[in-house]
């Protein structure tokens, strides 16, 4: 208590220094009564919904390279500093309606801090977020130089982090942006930041011999090595800029280049994992020198114009990306047996690492968006584009063959709307797309090679019902193929078959009385494998890593019918059994997770002040997540957070 009383005083001294402004900033962010639906929306550092920046529907948005940065296309490498961006939206469903280019993965559309014509300053501490314990903070601004012609944001941050499995790190965030508005017809966005990363030991992934299952670990207990600390950088820089060249037609542009360096990397594989915690193998595989960096961006053409009782909207767009990664030459060292009952401090070996292997990934895509939407509550979306894919892989071994593949798909996407009553609407779309991907993993023999881009597929309808004027409900389902890679029986990553998924999604949003807010979403996933590893028995039908099923309810509840100081919020997330080896012969058990919060605001002078007591996974649940590639790790435990912000 002690320490938050130092913090609170901090802050407050800080509050007296700075000027004073009145624009709150970070003290009024929450999620849940931030979300328009269940799908999935981050906040600062919130998360609620059904799905997040890496799984929407059982894929990754991110991996398969659909991201949006302000409606633009970006190439993301990795995380994107969370100085530079206020948030993020996954876009599929009513959500995905009138938005050009969608994609049958889900997009990622993220929100970049921007300044306005006043001023705002954020000072935040904390004891650990919802992702990592640990003490935290930032502090951000958002400046104008010229009222709203010309401002600047940004911010630093930084977390000494205290992992739940055991070890530390550190992270350190960086970014700005200078805006300049010379006109209401001009913008001119400039932006650049930093996600670094330093010490972060490499978290042990247990691979399971039999069915018996894991044994169940003391969490908390440092099974890592002190000398797998991870050191990265993740690099954005960009600009976009828009400008309406007559009252109808308006041209916006957006050129973003990102890069992670992976100065030092390792993975900490236990292999062979019996239930009485004994392992057949401990591998440690070391890199350095790897990076990826893309260099990305997009140009539109817009018309927008109204005729009688019809709004359209027409799209030019010309979107590319040149990706250049560096990989390989890793140094793969092998301990033997081992236990995990307790902590083993191995010698760090002398190594070298090898000569990189390139790949390159060249794209160009044009595309023509149409959008027409009726007074009487009919829409409809189409989109066409074609692409010019280049991939080339320069393998550092002069006796491998150096594979180029090159494709020219046509992708297009329908989708209309209908608003049936003033309450009620259907809506349903097919889609087909070109995606990356996902890279060999770190236990694959060609670990870290990145296939050709492949082909998507997606249909989905639903309905949306207006229940209340504050509380809306949706209800959909979807269809998505793509071909399915994963490791073989020698662990070399390859297109295995087919990916079929199929779901039901229902989102509960809105407000069930006056300072009672929800986000309640479930969604029934049926995931299948189709191919003759299916049929052969080489494989289960079920993907590794997958759940049928996934219910959240977030609730928000300020006192005094929305005016108190005082709310509490509970946030419940709960999973099916996931499936824990490619022959289906594993299961993860289910679990569910329950976290209690609250919020108090109160003001110090000019400065609003916000105090976040946060309980997470209030009933300890122990629990195991399984990755793709079949690998292990147990859940945080119960831990307790505090968050004080200001905002002057």
């Amino acid at each position: 208590m002690r320490c938050y009383l130092k913090l609170g005083a901090a802050l407050g001294a800080v509050a007296a220094i700075v000027p004073q402004a009145a624009q709150a900033q970070r003290a009024s962010d929450n999620v849940t009564t931030q979300s328009g639906d269940a799908f999935g929306k981050s906040v600062g550092n919130e998360k609620s919904g059904l799905y997040e920046s890496d799984d929407v529907r059982g894929f990754s948005p991110v991996d398969a390279g659909n991201v949006r940065l302000e409606g633009l296309y970006f190439d993301q490498v990795d995380r994107v500093s969370t100085r530079l961006v206020d948030g993020s939206t996954i876009r599929v469903g009513p959500a995905a309606l009138h938005y050009p280019f969608p994609s049958p993965t889900g997009l990622v559309d993220y929100s970049l801090t921007q300044p306005r014509a006043k001023t705002s300053y954020s000072a935040t501490l904390d004891s650990g977020s919802p992702n990592a314990l640990g003490l935290g903070g930032s502090f951000e601004f958002k400046q104008p130089l010229d009222g709203n012609r010309l401002g600047l944001s940004g911010g630093v941050g930084f977390r000494e982090v205290h992992r739940s499995e055991g070890g530390t790190g550190k992270v350190r965030t960086f970014g700005g942006t200078l805006a300049w508005r010379p006109s209401s017809r001009t913008e001119l966005l400039l932006f650049a930041g930093d996600f670094l990363f330093r010490s972060d030991e490499a978290r042990p992934t247990l691979f399971l011999a039999g069915t018996a299952g894991p044994p169940k670990l003391k969490r908390g207990e440092d099974l890592s090595q002190s000398w797998t600390g991870r050191d990265a950088d993740t690099w954005v820089w960009g600009a976009i800029a828009k400008y309406s060249l007559t009252g109808s037609l308006k041209i916006e542009s957006g050129l973003f280049y990102t890069r992670r360096d992976q100065h030092a990397s390792f993975a900490d594989l236990y292999t062979g994992v019996q239930a009485n915690g004994l392992t057949s193998g401990h591998r440690i595989v070391a890199d350095a020198g790897s990076f990826d960096t893309s260099l990305s961006g997009e140009t539109r053409l817009i018309r927008q114009w109204r005729s009688g009782s019809l709004s359209q909207q027409v799209i030019v767009s010309l979107r590319g990306r040149h990706k250049v990664r560096r990989f390989g030459g890793t140094a793969s060292f092998q301990f033997g047996p081992s236990t995990l009952l307790a902590p083993t401090a191995l010698p760090q070996p002398v190594y070298a690492i090898g000569t990189k292997n390139r790949d390159r990934v060249d794209q160009l895509t044009y595309g023509l968006a149409w959008s027409l939407v009726a007074d009487g509550g009919f829409s409809v979306d189409a989109g066409l584009s074609r692409s010019a894919y280049t991939k080339a892989v320069d393998f550092a071994d002069p006796l491998a063959p150096d594979p180029v593949s090159r494709d020219r798909p046509l992708t297009w996407n329908v989708s209309a709307s209908w608003a049936l009553t003033r309450w009620a609407s259907i809506y349903a779309g097919v889609s087909r797309g070109q995606e990356e991907a996902l890279i060999a993993p770190d236990v694959a023999v060609n670990r870290s090679e990145a296939p050709p881009a492949i082909r998507t597929r997606q249909s989905e309808a639903g309905v949306k019902l207006a229940l209340s004027s504050h509380l809306t409900l949706i209800a959909g389902v979807f269809s998505i193929t793509k071909p399915y890679y994963n490791l073989d029986a020698a662990l070399r990553y390859r297109q295995l078959g087919s990916l079929n998924h199929q779901g039901v999604e229902l989102s509960l949003t809105g407000q069930l009385i006056p300072g009672l807010n929800v986000v309640g979403g479930l969604l029934l996933l049926d995931p299948k494998i189709s191919g003759e590893v299916v049929t052969s028995g080489q494989i289960g039908p079920r993907p590794v890593g997958q759940i049928r099923r996934h219910g959240v309810l977030n609730f928000d509840w300020r006192l005094d019918r929305g005016k108190s100081p005082l709310s509490f919020d509970l946030a419940l997330n709960s999973y099916s059994s996931r499936v824990g080896n490619s022959a289906n012969t594993l299961f993860a058990a289910p679990r569910t997770v329950v976290n209690f919060g609250a919020r108090y605001r109160f003001h110090l002078g000019k400065t609003t002040m916000l105090v976040r007591p946060l309980l997470q996974n209030l009933f300890d649940n122990y629990g195991w997540q399984v990755s793709t590639s079949g690998g292990w790790t147990y859940t945080a435990p119960r831990s307790v957070t505090v968050q004080v912000v200001a905002d002057f």
